[in-house]
């Protein structure tokens, strides 16, 4: 009876002492792992545009594999997942809810939250989104601009890949005015 008193005690004590220490760990672990975030009124982006809570973004097309978006992403309890905005977004607009400004890694970043007309929020880079086309108006860039042969060549192989039922109907249109935009 003794040496269980003995056991049970040493174990109470056990535990108390690894909750202290487990509690400790997650601390400092949420405290390092802090992304330091500020809330903007407005943001002035590199297309030249000012944003506003409040105001809408006309989204492009998905600059992923068959027109996913890249830097469009589900927001909410939802960050993080590996769920893909698909495609059915080009060429809609979403609404600017919140402007974030963030640094994490050194890197200074600018999100958007913003809804898309259903109880999800998403959360959209805008720089990224603007360099990529993904957000209109946006920047082209001279590096992505393809040379007519080099066009005519994506073109074909697109076609044979649309012929050799490889892509859909929808799928093949995406890509196609990917290559006809640059």
């Amino acid at each position: 009876m003794v040496l269980w008193n003995s056991l049970y005690i040493w174990s109470s004590n056990f535990k108390l002492y690894d909750m202290k220490r487990i509690i400790l760990l997650l601390a400092v672990i949420v405290l390092s792992s802090q992304v330091h975030a500020q809330r903007l009124q407005e943001y002035k982006a590199s297309n030249g545009i000012v944003y506003k809570e409040k105001d809408t973004v006309k989204l492009g097309l998905g600059s992923g594999f068959q027109g996913t978006f890249v830097h469009l992403k589900m927001g909410g309890f939802m960050t993080g997942s590996v769920t893909q905005i698909g495609s059915v977004y080009s060429n809609t607009a979403v609404t600017i809810k919140k402007i974030r400004k963030y640094k994490m890694k050194g890197a200074e970043n600018i999100l958007f939250v913003v809804g898309g007309g259903n109880i999800t929020n998403y959360n959209l880079l805008i720089e990224p989104a603007i360099q990529t086309c993904e957000v209109l108006p946006c920047k082209e860039n001279s590096t992505t601009t393809i040379s007519q042969s080099d066009k005519y060549d994506k073109l074909a192989k697109l076609k044979k890949l649309f012929d050799d039922g490889v892509l859909t109907q929808s799928e093949y249109e995406i890509e196609k005015q990917k290559i006809l935009k640059h």
